[in-house]
């Protein structure tokens, strides 16, 4: 009822001219819009993570209304200083990618080139090191490509129908006994090899396709040689809430990123948007300058620059709404509090963890 309502006001925005007003004023002048992006669909993922995953004529939608709206598209980096500085040009926008999956170099990076886009992507690298699919999320994937089946496999979780409630059951069961059992990398690929097969779905022609693969080293490399710019966002996709850990996971990710990349690695991405107060202090002995969330909103200097929001595009939001966060007038309007992202995001990814 809520969105159906905002979803009136907006369109009414529109009709009036009220968001092409509010995109040309002096107030959005002096804020940034950081789009947000995980991945775009290789087949379906996004029927299976609408939430996650966008279609490539979405995404290629989006960046055709950005020109029509006539923003200026800024590296991250120029963006930031610009921001702090006072000097940002009308209608400002940043575009950024979190994980670095191999989808961004297979679809997001040439509709990029197309339009001359800078990006940032904020990479993970245990993954891109151990370049297989990403146990926690190629399980929940599996799971809803044989929904309606049932699954048998006693030594784990017995026998499960998988409706949508099973599937959860499934899912759960299944990582957490790889979890407890301290898998490591090649045993958690050969259990999602195992899970593939008693469901009946092909898992030989989705690594094939690469299917929820993170970029390989040199995937990463040509990117960045191409003017991607690679940034932090932890070796193994967590957030440790204790500063040795923590401090640990900044290392090893910005040594790989700095390896691949052209530009030193002084901005992060919270790994599934979740930060604690203890990490602003753990980024800062890092030598972070930034650190971008999942919260909805667009930057000003007024943002501490180690909580900077986004605007998360997503498959269910309409291009209405698409191009009310860019001007800003979504920001105005209230909403619901912002839900943790799924629990088969990447979070906790690390192969060894």
């Amino acid at each position: 009822m809520l969105r159906k309502a905002k979803l009136g006001v907006l369109a009414a925005a529109k009709a009036t001219g009220i968001n092409s007003m509010v995109l040309k004023s002096r107030w959005r002048q002096q804020r940034l819009a950081i789009l947000c992006y995980h991945g775009l669909s290789l087949t379906d993922e996004h029927l299976w993570r609408p939430s996650l995953y966008i279609s490539e004529d979405v995404f290629r939608d989006r960046m055709q209304r950005l020109k029509q709206m006539d923003c200026n598209i800024l590296p991250l980096g120029e963006a930031l200083e610009r921001l702090r500085n006072g000097s940002l040009p009308p209608r400002a926008v940043v575009i950024t990618f979190d994980d670095g999956g191999f989808d961004f170099y297979a679809k997001a990076f040439p509709i990029l080139q197309e339009f001359r886009f800078p990006a940032t992507v904020y990479l993970t690298t245990s993954y891109s090191v151990f370049n297989r699919p990403v146990f926690n999320v190629m399980v929940s994937y599996l799971l809803w490509k044989a929904r309606g089946k049932v699954l048998e496999w006693p030594e784990i979780l017995g026998r499960i129908e998988l409706d949508s409630s099973g599937i959860a059951e499934a899912e759960d069961a299944i990582r957490r006994w790889a979890r407890e059992r301290k898998l490591s990398d090649q045993e958690k690929d050969d259990l999602l090899r195992e899970l593939a097969s008693r469901l009946g779905v092909d898992h030989a022609r989705l690594c094939a396709d690469r299917v929820l693969h993170l970029m390989r080293a040199d995937e990463a490399r040509a990117v960045a040689v191409a003017g991607i710019d690679l940034q932090l966002h932890t070796h193994g996709h967590r957030t440790p809430t204790v500063r040795e850990p923590f401090l640990r996971e900044i290392e090893e990710n910005r040594k790989i990123v700095e390896e691949l990349g052209s530009a030193p690695a002084l901005d992060f991405c919270y790994p599934c948007g979740v930060f604690l107060p203890q990490h602003l202090p753990f980024l800062r002995e890092a030598g972070v300058r930034s650190a971008t969330t999942c919260e909805p909103g667009l930057a000003s200097r007024e943002d501490d620059p180690l909580l900077l929001p986004r605007i998360l595009d997503v498959g269910g939001m309409t291009p209405l709404e698409f191009e009310s966060w860019i001007s800003g007038l979504a920001s105005f309007l209230p909403r619901r509090s912002r839900e943790n992202l799924e629990s088969a995001t990447l979070e906790e990814i690390s192969p060894s963890s």
